[in-house]
This record gives structure tokens, sequence and C-alpha cells, in this order.
């Protein structure tokens, strides 16, 4: 598994963003035109231009082969099946993990806002409960943390607005991340058509991308014990990638 990181430009020459974005298919840059926001369209157009750069280097398979689809909950997917990935982005950075199974990734932007009444309809009474009794000084910042590690857990599987947020508790149990559900939760799950390993399957990790910045990164690891996540996030540069793309 890996993962990498890109920060994004605060302003970019018009000419190199026109040339970049005619590396994406028509159909995406049509979406991306449809944006009205500069940065939007940033995190939109270098989402989708990193994650292809990135599988294409890592499976050394030119970058014009690696095209993606979408999934029936909407979770694009590499054409052919050969590797698995997931882009996220806020703020300044966007985000890619890939892996020879599921993963999901999610970065957030730590803001001060009322947190908790996002909390108590979207976290578990458990998850709740802890963030309630962390120390107040810190409570935003858990806050987010939590959030990230429970959205890497839906994207992981895809599932799109399908699994509420509050029927499942990912808590730090023995210095391990732990995916829990009940059983009568977990019995709905099934019936969705998702592709839900065991609870044990799933593994966790949490990266700290500079200050404020949380990432959380959810794969699908079946039964295998023995699993090493890298221990840091490589970082690519704008101007690097730029200079990667541009030949093509």
């Amino acid at each position: 598994m890996k993962i990498i990181a890109l920060k994004l430009p605060i302003d970019l020459n018009e000419n190199t963003y026109e040339e970049m974005l005619d590396l994406c298919p028509r159909q995406r840059q049509l979406s991306i035109h449809k944006l009205q926001k500069i940065n939007d369209k940033y995190r939109s157009l270098f989402g989708e231009l990193l994650a292809k750069w990135f599988i294409s280097d890592s499976l050394k398979d030119p970058f014009q082969n690696i095209q993606f689809d979408l999934g029936e909950n909407g979770k694009p997917h590499l054409a052919g099946g050969r590797i698995h990935f997931n882009i996220s982005h806020s703020g300044d950075w966007v985000v890619v993990g890939i892996h020879n199974d599921s993963i999901g990734v999610d970065i957030e932007e730590v803001k001060d806002f009322n947190i908790y009444e996002i909390a108590k309809s979207t976290f578990s009474s458990e998850e709740l409960m802890y963030l309630i009794k962390s120390p107040k000084a810190n409570q935003i910042e858990i806050f987010f943390k939590m959030w990230t590690l429970k959205e890497s857990w839906l994207k992981c599987i895809g599932s799109g607005f399908l699994v509420p947020p509050n029927t499942f508790s990912i808590l730090n149990r023995r210095n391990r991340y732990s995916l829990e559900i009940p059983t009568e939760e977990f019995s709905k799950l099934k019936t969705l058509g998702l592709k839900i390993g065991n609870t044990s399957d799933y593994r966790f990790k949490l990266y700290h991308l500079g200050p404020g910045y949380p990432i959380s990164v959810c794969i699908n690891n079946g039964n295998e014990n023995h699993f090493e996540f890298p221990d840091n996030i490589d970082i690519i540069e704008l101007n690097s990638l730029i200079n990667e793309l541009k030949p093509l």
C-alpha cells in the first residue's frame, strides 16, 4: 500500500491549468468547468491527475492507459481492476492511496465550529461519549480524527450514503483502531448489497499532514495479520507533478 499527497496551488498560470485540464477525459473536463470556485476546480483536477500519475508510476503502465470507471455508488475504480485507489481532498491538500484490495482515504481540514450538533447525528453513542469525556481543549481535533476514521471505512466499502454513520464505531482498542458494528446493524448492511467483510478484516491508520490536517486510511486486509502501513505519507511538489505530466 502507498499514500501520496500534493499541496494545491494558491494560483496557477492559466496556460498550465488548461494544459493539465487537457489530460483529463472530456466528460471530466466538463464537470470541472461546472465548478464555481477555483479551489474546487484545482482539487478536482489535481485529484484526478495525481491518482492517475501515481497508479501509472506504480504499475509501470503509460499514463494514457489509466482509465477510471464509476461503481454503483459513485466510487471511482481503475478500469481492469488491477489495483484499488481512493482520493480525498480538503483545504490545501489532495491525498491518494493505492492498495491491492479495497482502500478508503479521508483528509479533513480542522476548523472551529459547533462539532457537537454533527457528532450527535453521526457518531455512535460510544464515540460520542468518548468525545465528550475528552479534554475540552482537544475536542475539535479529536472530532476530526474520529470523523476521518469513519469516512475512511465508508469510502473503503464504497457505500456512498447508504450506511448511516452512527450505526458503527471505530475506536482505539489496545493501541489499534477497531471497527465495531452491532450484530443487528451488521445484518442490515448485508442486505444493501455492499461487499463488506468481517469487522476484523479492516485495518486503520491515522496520519497527520502538517498542523490541522488529520488523514485516515482504511484497508480491507482480509485475514492477513502481518500487514504494515507505511510510516509516512510521500509528498510530491506541484511543479514536480506538472513536469512529470507535461511531456504527455
